[in-house]
């Protein structure tokens, strides 16, 4: 089979046939499903590809089952990705340049980047996009298509509408946050607007004041995450080598790094410099702790990094592992005298009791890890993450925490905070998360951001509507349910708008635009529209909210609407009943990275805006994907275009390596060693296919029944794992193990010369159909040599009718049979046997195993003469099954075991060209007849 010829002969059908292109049809149930627009800053690759594939699989999948499925695709501009890109490659950013390369972008069109800006790139990279999907065979609605941005103004508008509405409902408000900040933008950076930090967010540090004792009204200040731990402080941290100042904040000098006075200014705080100071000179300087008064010193430490916080840290070396290595190496070195600490030996203070860690926890995780050096920074790393939350979840203060002493660190923390605020003798600070470049290659900072607009994801009554929206949604998997109750829990307002980049404008304040994670939250309605939108050229000024507020809210009537805008009313009523024909989204597909914010905004900003009937109906999830192991990035060069894959080994090999070996939030892994797999058993049924023409029908009998039989389980789980979108598990049936059992069928009877034509055509056929959402190409190949027109059509359904659970039982018992014979023969001297003995396990040991599988206790078991009279030998028998996690589904008699294998001796001698003999373990002492099992007879090879 050439699959690239294949390929493209059946996508030129499915495009001749216009077999995606979904219209209204009352009398099939619609199915609505998304994929994330994609970000158009490059082309598709390997880690797209996952998520893509598995959302067309699912497509197919409802497709085949009846339903009238719509599966759009637009492409996302918004913020500054783009942009970035532009500059880095007016500078020559050879890395940029690269990525664009390594997509298929020439020299040429990396000037037309340059001269012609960020508008082209997107429409060039959207036209890549929809090229490597459509080469892919992605079963995508085209006429619904968009870019975001004024790209396509008519999406602006829906942007327009959607912002105005928010704001009416007080969703969207005015107000002072700190947001992560890009001073070369001077803009808010998203999320999708990074080129580092994506999903870094704000956190507040408490900053704590130790006065000069040489200079009254001077502050060292100290940022923490743990304010609780200054009852353990035994001295204080700054950087010899970093540049420091004195600063006038308010009434008060402070003492911090160069760096940070930046950041105090962008956070509201009106400061000024008084003097420029070298981290050299603070050291040895005593202070005083603002709790107890004592007296501390300043001492030098490497790892405190100028440009986070304040750069002065306060030492706590009882529960720091940092704090008590750096003073270890300070002892150790004997350098305490050269910074004034002579008259005491600085002392570690314990001050929270937890269970599991000892008084000095620092200390011991230390000495337990042989951490020796600050430089050890994983270790150190590891070694504090694991305290700090151990502390805080579980930690109880101790009697030298003066009022909070007895408490648990979680519950007042935050009380500690504003008490020490009230004093005076604390403030706060924000900082990202994590490092967070901007797309322009700016490092960012937290700024507190005046008159900027914010949504206000913090109201409560919002929250609710979130939750009950989440409520009554499928999730896949089941767990992610929690992940989001706890996003939506902890979600706070976000900044909606940024000066710089690409988007929509604000339609109330020009001066800003719509951020790339807030115009991508409903846009799945505006695709119930946009066919209708782009076939009739619908002006987007015409697009009034009155028309938008008819369509989606219900609010007026059609007439109104015509009135205020132009349209007309039958355009705006088509308009109405294409979006409550498809309307909810029925699926909607993704990685787990969107999992925190765009997933989670989809849900708030549905439940805001439309009526419940309106509101999404599921979400699946998956991971990320790894190439041969390794995670994917640029740095290790195994980015793998999608184009690339596709055009090198089709499209439909590509999808089973990637959804068919992995589900659920396990990340994917690209491995090539599974392509040969894969394409074996494609040969494997194409060679069936091909020769099933040139058969002619002979009589059915058990080997036909057992094959029909075991194909209704195939079906059944194939169809559940499908719904759950476990693709990866329905693939184990409907393809590994549905060509296990066809090769077994054809052995058991002798090859295709003996097989039954409308047994093999009924199971091939089934086999089709369930194995098109994988394989659509090949599938639809198959389907047309088969059936000569049309694509393939309705899914299997379960026959109970077909099942027989006794006679698959034995069929599952010899292929076990025959594979332990294998082993043992591969594992013996014997080459080639010429006897070979099958004893079957005594009637004793069924009725133990019938006795486990069913939960009767041993005692009742006991009250059985015959198991009575074993004694120990069955009750050793029954606690050795009692350990087995998992017990046959279907147990068989001794009789039929041993009927089931006589009547299989003829062809287990063909298979092993040695004699069989079938015999019953009752009563027998033989070594073989004692260890024989039900459903693993005794093997004895001679």
């Amino acid at each position: 089979m050439d699959l690239l010829v294949i390929q493209k002969e059946v996508q030129k059908e499915w495009k001749a046939k216009k077999a995606f292109e979904a219209d209204i049809d009352t009398k099939r149930k619609k199915f609505f499903i998304t994929f994330p627009i994609s970000y158009v800053n490059g082309g598709p690759h390997v880690g797209h590809a996952y998520s893509l594939f598995r959302t067309d699989t699912y497509a197919r999948f409802k497709r085949l089952q009846g339903f009238n499925v719509v599966f759009p695709q637009g492409f996302h501009a918004t913020g500054e990705p783009i942009t970035g890109a532009v500059k880095r490659l007016k500078l020559g950013d050879q890395v940029q340049i690269q990525t664009f390369k390594d997509f298929g972008a020439t020299d040429k069109d990396i000037e037309d980047f340059k001269n012609l800006g960020p508008e082209h790139v997107a429409k060039f990279w959207s036209k890549f996009w929809r090229e490597a999907m459509e080469m892919s065979g992605i079963a995508t609605d085209w006429r619904r298509t968009f870019i975001t941005t004024d790209i396509t103004p008519q999406f602006s508008r829906f942007i327009e509408w959607q912002y105005e509405t928010l704001k009416k409902l007080g969703y969207v408000r005015e107000g002072t946050h700190p947001v992560v900040w890009c001073p070369q933008d001077q803009s808010p950076t998203g999320d999708h607007d990074r080129l580092k930090g994506e999903g870094e967010s704000v956190i507040s540090y408490t900053l704590l004041k130790f006065e000069s004792a040489e200079e009254k009204g001077t502050f060292f200040v100290a940022a923490t995450l743990r304010p609780e731990t200054i009852y353990g402080v035994t001295n204080m941290w700054v950087n010899p080598d970093a540049s420091y100042v004195k600063v006038q904040v308010g009434n008060e000098k402070w003492i911090v790094s160069k760096y940070a006075e930046q950041k105090l200014k962008e956070q509201l705080k009106h400061t000024k410099i008084l003097q420029e100071i070298d981290g050299i000179k603070l050291l040895g300087k005593t202070i005083t702790d603002p709790i107890s008064n004592r007296k501390i010193s300043v001492l030098p430490a490497h790892f405190v990094d100028p440009e986070n916080s304040t750069g002065v840290v306060m030492s706590v070396p009882a529960h720091a592992p940092y704090d008590w290595t750096a003073l270890k190496e300070l002892r150790d070195r004997g350098d305490l005298e050269r910074y004034g600490v002579t008259r005491f030996e600085i002392e570690p203070i314990s001050l929270i009791e937890t269970e599991g860690l000892g008084d000095m926890p620092a200390v011991e995780i230390c000495e337990k890890m042989g951490i020796k050096s600050t430089k050890e920074e994983d270790k150190l790393e590891k070694a504090t993450s694991g305290i700090y939350k151990k502390e805080f979840h579980q930690g109880v203060l101790k009697d030298n925490c003066g009022k909070w002493s007895g408490k648990k660190v979680a519950d007042v923390k935050e009380k500690l905070i504003e008490e020490f605020k009230k004093r005076g003798i604390a403030d706060e600070l924000w900082e990202t998360t994590g490092e967070v470049v901007c797309r322009c290659t700016t490092t960012c900072f937290v700024k507190i951001l005046q008159n900027q607009w914010f949504v206000a994801y913090s109201d409560e009554k919002w929250k609710e509507k979130a939750r009950k929206c989440l409520e009554k949604m499928a999730i896949y998997p089941e767990e992610a349910r929690n992940n989001f109750l706890n996003t939506i829990d902890w979600l706070a307002d976000k900044a909606c708008t940024r000066k710089s980049g690409l988007g929509t404008k604000l339609p109330w304040n020009n001066e800003w635009i719509v951020e790339t994670l807030s115009d991508s939250t409903i846009y799945m309605a505006y695709y119930t529209i946009a066919r209708i939108i782009t076939e009739n050229k619908i002006d987007a000024k015409k697009l009034t909210n009155d028309v938008f507020d008819h369509i989606f809210l219900g609010k007026g009537t059609a007439n109104d609407a015509a009135k205020a805008s132009g349209l007309s009313k039958k355009l705006i009523e088509k308009m109405k009943e294409e979006f409550e024909y498809f309307y909810p989204v029925d699926m909607r597909m993704s990685g787990k990275d969107l999992l925190q914010h765009h997933l989670t905004f989809y849900m708030f900003q549905h439940a805001a805006l439309f009526k419940e009937k309106f509101w999404p109906k599921g979400i699946a999830i998956n991971g990320f994907v790894n190439v041969e192991g390794e995670k994917m990035s640029k740095s290790k060069g195994n980015v793998i275009p999608l184009k690339q894959l596709v055009e090198s080994m089709g499209s439909d090999i590509v999808r089973m390596n990637l959804v068919g070996f992995t589900e659920k939030l396990d990340d994917a892994d690209w491995r090539s060693e599974n392509v040969k797999a894969i394409r074996n058993r494609v040969d494997f049924i194409n060679s069936i296919i091909m020769d099933l023409k040139k058969m002619k029908r002979r009589e059915s009998g058990t080997a036909e029944k057992n094959l029909l039989s075991k194909l209704q389980r195939i079906i059944q789980k194939s169809t559940e794992h499908c719904e759950r979108t476990e693709f990866s598990s329905s693939v184990k049936y409907s393809f590994y193990e549905a060509t296990m059992m066809l090769r077994h069928y054809l052995n058991r009877v002798g090859g295709m010369e003996n097989a039954d034509k409308a047994t093999l055509e009924e199971f091939i056929k089934t086999i089709i159909v369930l194995n098109a959402p994988m394989l659509p190409h090949t599938a639809e190949h198959w389907w047309g040599e088969l059936e000569g027109k049309g694509f393939i059509s309705g899914w299997p359904k379960y026959n109970p009718k077909l099942v027989n659970v006794s006679n698959e039982a034995i069929d599952g018992l010899l292929m076990k049979v025959e594979e332990d014979i294998r082993k043992i023969i591969k594992t013996t001297t014997i080459e080639k046997p010429s006897k070979i003995t099958l004893f079957i396990s005594p009637s004793w040991k069924y009725n133990v195993y019938r006795a486990v599988m069913e939960g009767v206790g041993i005692k009742e078991l006991m009250g059985n003469e015959e198991i009575r009279n074993l004694g120990k030998t069955a009750a050793d028998y029954y606690n050795k099954l009692k350990k087995i996690p998992k017990l046959e589904e279907v147990l068989l008699t001794e009789k039929k075991e041993f009927e089931g294998m006589s009547g299989a001796k003829d062809y287990l001698q063909k298979m092993f060209g040695a004699g069989f003999e079938i015999k019953k373990g009752e009563g027998m002492n033989h070594p073989k007849a004692l260890i024989a099992e039900p459903n693993r007879p005794g093997i004895l090879i001679e």
